[in-house]
């Protein structure tokens, strides 16, 4: 098994924790249990108070857009201590619970950030680690 093989079957066993499907924030409140399937077949409920937390950081409009839960991606290429949200609405709002300003549809954030991002949104985010 070559060098990349064997990492990325190394990080996959990292990744079981991650959703097989994520839900859109709105279907999430919508839920009377919000919650989503592992890829390991566990189960992970979102905190309701964190997912009105994050309504209140977007327009209604905008709900059916955030993905819950955000993933923090962690990659070597990015350098040591940072990590990267993507998509529209994930940037939107951990710009807002970061209070940093929006530029972009991918934001880098650093190792004492996450360390906010994930203190304040404990259940509505998780780790991605990619290579």
């Amino acid at each position: 098994m070559s060098a990349d093989r064997l990492i990325k079957f190394e990080l996959s066993k990292l990744n079981v924790h991650l959703p097989e499907r994520r839900l859109s924030l709105k279907e999430a409140l919508s839920s009377a249990k919000p919650q989503v399937v592992s890829r390991d077949g566990s189960v992970h409920t979102f905190k309701r108070e964190e997912l009105e937390f994050l309504a209140g950081l977007l327009p209604e409009a905008d709900r059916d857009k955030l993905q819950v839960p955000i993933l923090i991606a962690l990659e070597p290429k990015l350098g040591r201590g940072t990590a990267r949200i993507s998509g529209e609405a994930e940037v939107k709002v951990v710009s807002q619970v970061l209070e940093k300003e929006l530029t972009a549809v991918e934001l880098l954030i650093y190792r004492p950030e996450v360390a906010i991002l994930r203190r304040k949104l404990p259940t509505t985010t998780q780790y991605l680690f990619l290579w």
